[in-house]
C-alpha cells in the first residue's frame, strides 16, 4: 500500500511540475504577431481618435463618443475607398496610418520611397514573394507581395511594413533607412487626389501634366505657396466644388503624383489648363495656348 501511495505522490509531483513549467513557457512565449484592430463593437480612446480624424476630413458627422457603431463603420469604409485601401470597415494599421493615428517613422506603406523600400523589395524578391523591379517605390505590386509574406508568417495581412513585419523580414533596424516621411506621403496623397479628380479620364501623360501645373503654382509667387493652399484656393479647381475631389483615387494618379514630386513636368512650366468642351470662363480662353495634351489645353498665362 505504501508503495502505491509513494507512486501516486511522485506522479502528482511530476504532473504539478509539468503544469508549472508549461505555464512558465506560455508566459515567456511572445504573443502571436497580430495587430490590434478597432472595428464594429469596439469602444475607447482609439475609437474617439478615429471618429475625430474622420470628422475632420468630412467622412463622419456623428458624435465622437468612442463607440464604433454602424455610422463609424460606414465612415471608415468611405475613407478606405477614397484612399485606395481595403474596404472592410476595420481600422487596422494601414487605415490608422492613413488617418494619422499611431503612425511610426519606421512604417513603410504604399506611396513610400527610398532605400528602406528597396531593402524590403529585395528580400521579398529573394524569397519569391515579389517579381517586380527593386526601384524603391512602394506600389501595388510591392503591397501585394507584402500581404503574401504577412499571410505566410502569421501577421496581419494589411500590406503595411510596420514594426512586426519589418522584424519578421529581419529589417528591424530599418528606422535609420531613408524613406518618405508622413509629410511626403501626405503630399503624394493630396496631389494624387486632385490629379485623379481633374484628369481621371486622361492619359498617364495628361495626368502628370495636370499635377505639374498644380506644383508649378506652388512654386509661383502668383499663387499660395503650399500644396493645400493651391488646391483649396477658391474657384481654382472645379473638382473641389462638384464633388469629384472626394471620389476614389485612381492608382495611376498616385504614380503621376510621385513622378511630379520627383520633378516631372511635360508642360514646361504651365500654370493653367482647361478643357474647351466644359470651360465656362471667358477669361481662360484669352490665355495663349502652349500645348494640348488629351482634352486639356495648357498655358503659361499672360
Amino acid at each position: 500500500m505504501r508503495k502505491y501511495k509513494k507512486f501516486w505522490v511522485v506522479l502528482s509531483a511530476a504532473l504539478l511540475t509539468a503544469v508549472f513549467l508549461a505555464g512558465i513557457a506560455v508566459w515567456l512565449t511572445p504573443p502571436a504577431a497580430q495587430e490590434s484592430l478597432s472595428q464594429f463593437g469596439s469602444t475607447g480612446t482609439e475609437v474617439r481618435q478615429i471618429q475625430t480624424a474622420l470628422k475632420r476630413q468630412g467622412y463622419y458627422s456623428g458624435s465622437v463618443d468612442g463607440i464604433y457603431g454602424s455610422a463609424t463603420q460606414t465612415a471608415v469604409r468611405k475613407f478606405q475607398a477614397a484612399r485606395g485601401l481595403t474596404v472592410d470597415g476595420i481600422c487596422g494599421s494601414a487605415t490608422l496610418s492613413a488617418l494619422g493615428i499611431g503612425g511610426s517613422s519606421t512604417t513603410l506603406r504604399k506611396g513610400s520611397q527610398g532605400s528602406g523600400v528597396r531593402q524590403v523589395q529585395q528580400r521579398l524578391l529573394n524569397w519569391g514573394y515579389y517579381s517586380g523591379s527593386v526601384d524603391g517605390i512602394y506600389g501595388s505590386a510591392t503591397e501585394a507581395a507584402v500581404r503574401k509574406f504577412q499571410r505566410n508568417n502569421g501577421l496581419t495581412a494589411d500590406g503595411i511594413c510596420g514594426v512586426r513585419t519589418l522584424s519578421a523580414m529581419g529589417l528591424s533596424s530599418l528606422s535609420n533607412a531613408s524613406h518618405t516621411t508622413s509629410s511626403d506621403n501626405g503630399s503624394v496623397y493630396l496631389l494624387a487626389r486632385i490629379i485623379s479628380a481633374e484628369a481621371r479620364g486622361e492619359s498617364y501623360r495628361g495626368q502628370v501634366a495636370v499635377g505639374a501645373v498644380v506644383m508649378n503654382r506652388v512654386r509661383s509667387s502668383q499663387f499660395p505657396n503650399t500644396l493645400a493652399g493651391v488646391i483649396y484656393q477658391k474657384g481654382a479647381f472645379t473638382a473641389i466644388d462638384d464633388g469629384q475631389f472626394n471620389q476614389p483615387i485612381a492608382d495611376s494618379a498616385y504614380r503621376a503624383a510621385r513622378e511630379v514630386l520627383a520633378g516631372a513636368d511635360p508642360t514646361g512650366g504651365c500654370l493653367y489648363y482647361y478643357n474647351p468642351a466644359t470651360a465656362t470662363s471667358s477669361w481662360i480662353y484669352s490665355l495663349p495656348v502652349k500645348m494640348t495634351i488629351g482634352k486639356h489645353r495648357f498655358s503659361m498665362g499672360k
